[in-house]
């Protein structure tokens, strides 16, 4: 079974210089203004998160072992960078690269694509948007 886990950006300063929270689980709150609110459910408790930073984990670890999260910026193969994002067509994860395309979907086994281990983590959309303005 897949494991499910989320990530998010606090709306309150948290103490140290990272302000990523990661958790297992999201929740709207509808406000009676028409506005809303994300909560990130951690192990420490709920957290008001930004909604625009919200991710999903997607199953997938990059060749350090790190987590990949929906919006991280990723380089393939040492040739590209490019950005994770939900296929909303083919309900999968995909890296958009600069032409829109994409390079990979997953809900294969590690031994039917193992292109992930090409993969590397530079940075994410919302710490590091200059990556995005050169992606090759």
């Amino acid at each position: 079974m897949r494991e499910y886990k989320f990530r998010g950006r606090s709306v309150e300063p948290l103490v140290g210089d990272d302000q990523w929270l990661h958790g297992f689980g999201v929740h709207v709150v509808e406000l009676a203004d028409g506005g809303s609110e994300y909560w990130l459910f951690t192990k420490g408790g709920a957290y008001q998160v930004d909604p625009e930073t919200v991710g999903q984990y997607i199953g997938l670890p990059d060749r350090k072992e790190r987590d990949i999260y929906e919006d991280d910026v990723v380089k393939v193969e040492d040739k590209y960078v490019g950005v994770v994002k939900f296929n909303e067509h083919d309900l999968s994860y995909v890296i958009e690269d600069n032409t829109g395309g994409y390079g990979f979907v997953n809900g294969q086994t590690y031994d039917e694509w193992p292109e992930y281990r090409t993969y590397e983590i530079v940075g994410n959309i919302h710490d590091n948007p200059e990556l995005m303005e050169d992606r090759k």
